[in-house]
């Protein structure tokens, strides 16, 4: 779940979506993240069209239900965007680390608590399970909820042209474990 923090950028190219269906989790239930069979992915937008821009961060540590992602360890899979995202997005918060933990599931939602740029914040993130997966899933905005001015700011100057003059704020957030 340490995933879920993370990944708050807009990026200098191009991506793909991609969803699951899945059956809500309507009981009160405990979660446990292990690293090993659980992915972190954000997706950014980028243009008019609001194009995704997806990624991941290579450094996350999970503690019971608390989590830590290295900010500097975002990897989009193409390494001038992150060298991009590194400098101009992360560079402008006041922190290189996300923290943040997770409550207990009830009625298909989730709490996850997500501290960033200094500013902490909670919201109930969807929970949906297959029969190999668990997916808890979110949006964050990173000026409306983390006071990211500066942080999207500085990607959309550094990246004004590829983006066509847009950078959104809005970040979606996916946490995909397999079972």
């Amino acid at each position: 779940m340490a995933l879920l923090a993370a990944a708050f950028l807009t990026s200098c190219s191009s991506s793909s979506e991609n969803s699951d269906e899945t059956d809500m989790v309507s009981e009160a239930t405990a979660y446990s993240f292990d690293t090993n069979n659980t992915k972190l992915t954000w997706t950014a937008f980028k243009t008019p069209e609001k194009v995704g821009v997806p990624g991941t961060f290579d450094d996350i540590s999970i503690d019971g239900n608390s989590f830590v992602i290295n900010t500097y360890s975002v990897n989009s899979g193409v390494p001038d965007r992150d060298m991009k995202i590194k400098e101009f997005f992360f560079g402008n918060l006041s922190d290189s680390l996300i923290t943040g933990s997770y409550g207990t599931a009830v009625d298909g939602k989730i709490p996850v608590t997500l501290k960033m740029n200094g500013v902490e914040k909670t919201f109930d993130f969807d929970l949906a399970e297959t029969d190999s997966t668990t997916v808890v899933s979110g949006t964050i905005d990173i000026i409306s909820d983390f006071s990211g001015n500066a942080a999207l700011e500085g990607i959309h100057e550094a990246c004004k042209e590829l983006h066509m003059g847009k950078t959104w704020s809005d970040v979606t957030l996916s946490v995909v474990q397999s079972k």
